[in-house]
């Protein structure tokens, strides 16, 4: 695989310019550099996704090219579009989502290859999700989704494999797992390019890329990597000053509990995903929520967003009232900013899980493309995707005020499907943060992001929290970043609490 001079421009806008890089048989790859340097980019031209606007690429003849999103689109079911995020949990008890054999199954017949029982479950076990290949898609936890995208392309056979951020998300035994599948992939003659950042280069990797600004500051064996990126210095965190928070909306109300459960249990049919839950989080405090895939962490987050209705029937409350006391959803929603990886993919795709394959007709929703970044941090303020309500002047203000303290002045203007994923991420942190908050729910929100990156949201974070009293509920797989304010702890393992108290 060679490319020559290869550039790409979008507008006026240059995101690759002039990329020469030389993979020999058998050899992998793996992409790095800082959000927007234009890695995801250059993984799509690799795949064929879309064209380089400059440039040429060299590949072994016939070689079928596919890449494996960072996200996966499968909570973008069939005609479902909408604003409304909760219509996902109310539909789970009647899940029409095929499991995991039918969707491969599906996905090899649209492929053109001859569609075979027996080639599904070879996929099957060699990405190890035997055990689970009759659930439902809907139904599966940010490990085992991972390992169903992976299986998704490699029943089409491809010779060349772009993998963009496979590693995001995944606790410690799922990284183990991905790196063992990459390793065994790299060995069958698959050309891999990993995109991700430079502590989760795989051992197995021959080459490294590294880019800042579109361009190549390196490229190299990754026994001779060493990476050379200058950084941004956040060290000196500018606090913004008190014209700033004179914009922002004023919270009037105080919670005693903001959330209070009791003995509260969730089940999808006869799988149970929460067990005797009991938690309080009293306003202004702050709660780090910790767990492996898989252990009911997204599902504990449902009920405190007020998109599961099975919060009716437990012994719930939010915001010093009981569940189902004559509250609606959206006087719940109003005292929430809320972030996750699933709420990203609503500002993205959503033609339907069999139209998100690789290669399979894979296209975003074009009402979504007009949204601009400034656009996306509004709608935060009636929890919207897509605008269905007019915002005012002064919301723009806002939005464009915590553009500038996230220090990306720069895409106010720029289309949000035009951000590199880093970008988009902190753009949604902004919109959980723009109406004030009394509580902030934050899955992941680092998720995606570089270091550089994370560590300015989480001295923002830690900012806010101090000078708003801001209720934190903080989702993360790396202790490491948990913010400085969070003091409170707890810890579900299997749809349990294995602890809960002072960190």
């Amino acid at each position: 695989m060679q490319t020559k001079n290869l550039c790409f421009q979008t507008g006026l806008t240059v995101l690759l310019k002039d990329i020469n890089i030389q993979l020999m048989t058998g050899e992998s790859m793996a992409v790095t550099g800082p959000s927007g340097s234009g890695k995801t980019t250059l993984g799509k031209i690799l795949a064929g996704i879309v064209p380089a606007t400059k440039g040429e690429l060299f590949f072994p003849e016939g070689i079928k090219r596919l890449m494996v999103d960072q996200q996966d689109h499968f909570i973008a079911q069939a005609g479902l579009k909408t604003t409304y995020y909760s219509q996902r949990y109310e539909s789970i008890g009647d899940d029409d989502s095929p499991d995991i054999y039918t969707y491969l199954y599906h996905v090899l017949e649209k492929s053109g290859l001859p569609a075979s029982p027996d080639r599904v479950q070879e996929v099957i076990v060699q990405v190890q999700i035997e055990d689970i290949s009759r659930q439902k898609l809907m139904q599966l936890s940010n490990g085992e989704r991972k390992r169903t995208q992976l299986a998704a392309a490699l029943i089409q056979r491809p010779g060349l494999l772009v993998l963009d951020q496979p590693f995001v998300g995944l606790d410690n035994k799922a990284k183990k797992n991905l790196l063992e599948i990459i390793s065994k992939l790299t060995d069958d003659g698959i050309i891999m390019i990993v995109i991700c950042d430079k502590e989760h280069i795989p051992n197995t990797i021959h080459k490294v890329l590294e880019l800042q600004n579109g361009k190549v500051s390196q490229f190299t064996d990754r026994r001779k990597y060493n990476h050379s990126i200058s950084s941004p210095d956040h060290s000196n965190f500018d606090e913004p000053d008190e014209k700033f928070f004179e914009l922002l909306p004023i919270q009037k109300e105080t919670f005693t509990e903001v959330i209070a459960m009791k003995k509260v249990n969730v089940s999808i049919g006869e799988k149970t995903i929460l067990k005797n839950i009991d938690w309080k989080v009293k306003g202004g405090e702050q709660w780090a929520l910790l767990g492996p895939n898989g252990a009911g962490k997204t599902t504990l987050l449902s009920l405190v967003t007020a998109d599961n209705p099975q919060g009716y029937s437990n012994d719930l409350v939010l915001f010093d009232r009981k569940r189902g006391s004559g509250e609606t959803i959206w006087e719940i929603k109003e005292r929430i900013g809320f972030v996750s990886p699933e709420l990203h993919l609503y500002f993205l795709h959503g033609d339907g899980i069999f139209n998100s394959v690789p290669e399979l007709g894979e296209k975003a929703q074009h009402s979504y493309n007009s949204l601009s970044c400034t656009d996306v941090i509004v709608s935060g303020f009636r929890d919207e995707i897509g605008f269905v309500s007019s915002p005012t002047g002064l919301q723009y203000k806002i939005a464009n005020a915590w553009l500038s303290v996230f220090k990306m002045e720069h895409l106010q203007k720029r289309k949000f499907y035009q951000a590199s994923l880093g970008e988009q991420r902190t753009l949604l942190l902004a919109r959980a943060l723009v109406k004030s908050p009394a509580l902030l729910v934050l899955d992941e929100p680092c998720q995606g992001l570089d270091p550089f990156q994370t560590s300015h949201f989480i001295q923002i974070l830690d900012f806010i929290c101090r000078k708003m009293n801001t209720t934190l509920v903080y989702v993360t797989h790396i202790r490491e970043e948990i913010p400085s304010c969070v003091k409170n702890l707890l810890q579900l393992e299997k749809g349990r609490v294995i602890y809960s108290g002072k960190i």
